[in-house]
């Protein structure tokens, strides 16, 4: 019995299916097929049904299952506890980063962030709350920036800054030469948000709720821009966190009363074996001068 075995099977009944196990595992189909076999004539057991077009669990096969993706995912912690790197967060270094965040964050952190940690190739990639949990479980991502939220108890997290929320209109509303607007006094805009599986949404959904204020149904972004095109062209208001809120033609941003914020931290999973890099990266990102400017900003 070796791992490689445990993740044949684990890969056959996800996909229920030998041919697609073996190209996700990178083999061929009678490899895979054969040490599965081998492994069932060492336990004495059979796993897998094969009488059937789709693959399935047998009786043993489904109480043995949780078994092997604990095996293989110990063996998972055992491997990272024991990486060593002289440099942390040397070698490349996935980062999961929302959408609220990333076209905000990237382009004033990205070049000074390279280099001052040479040792790391930095990948980033835009993904929704929920995805990134999993991708960090996975570990296919090694670090995650996001908005704080009450799932992140299970993992490693450090925070990187505080940030208000806006309200964007068009200056084309009788709001938009206001000094600040009170949550309550949305309740006669089209309020527009983004789509589910936001974050960014369900925060400012609470606040909105809180005060009395319905959400518009007419239209759900995928992205602030969006929403902003639409705010451009008075077809309703929306909400911005403070990063977002750059120079656009037509849109005023808000102070709200009272303030809504929200945290933004930098995530890991909590045997990730570079907790130290990760600290490092943070306070680096926390402190840097681009960011702290773009937060005491005039509308702060």
């Amino acid at each position: 019995m070796n791992l490689k075995d445990l993740e044949y099977v684990k890969a056959v009944a996800h996909f229920k299916h030998f041919r697609k196990a073996a190209d996700a595992c990178f083999v061929s189909q009678p490899t895979l097929s054969g040490q599965i076999k081998k492994l069932e004539q060492e336990l004495g057991v059979t796993l897998f049904d094969r009488s059937t077009k789709q693959v399935t669990l047998t009786t043993h096969g489904e109480r043995l299952l949780p078994q092997v993706e604990l095996v293989l995912e110990q063996a998972k912690i055992l491997k990272e506890q024991a990486a060593t790197s002289s440099t942390p967060l040397q070698g490349r270094v996935k980062i999961g980063i929302i959408p609220t965040i990333a076209p905000y964050l990237l382009p004033t952190l990205l070049t000074s962030m390279k280099e001052a940690f040479a040792q790391s190739q930095f990948t980033f990639v835009e993904m929704q709350t929920h995805t990134i949990l999993a991708a960090l479980d996975s570990g296919d991502v090694d670090i995650a920036i996001l908005a704080d939220v009450p799932e992140l108890k299970l993992y490693h997290t450090v925070n990187l800054y505080k940030e208000d929320f806006l309200v964007a209109l068009s200056l084309q509303n009788k709001l938009a030469n206001r000094g600040k607007i009170a949550l309550d006094e949305l309740k006669a805009c089209n309020l527009l948000m983004l789509s589910d599986g936001h974050c960014f949404k369900d925060q400012a959904q609470q606040f909105c709720f809180a005060a009395g204020v319905d959400v518009s149904n007419e239209y759900q972004g995928n992205s602030l821009e969006t929403l902003l095109a639409l705010v451009a062209m008075d077809d309703g208001v929306t909400f911005v966190p403070k990063l977002a809120s750059v120079e656009r033609t037509g849109i005023a941003y808000l102070p709200i009363f009272p303030t809504q914020q929200r945290s933004v931290v930098m995530a890991s999973r909590k045997h990730y074996p570079h907790l130290a890099g990760v600290e490092i990266l943070a306070k680096w990102l926390s402190e840097h001068p681009s960011l702290c400017q773009q937060l005491t900003k005039a509308l702060g």
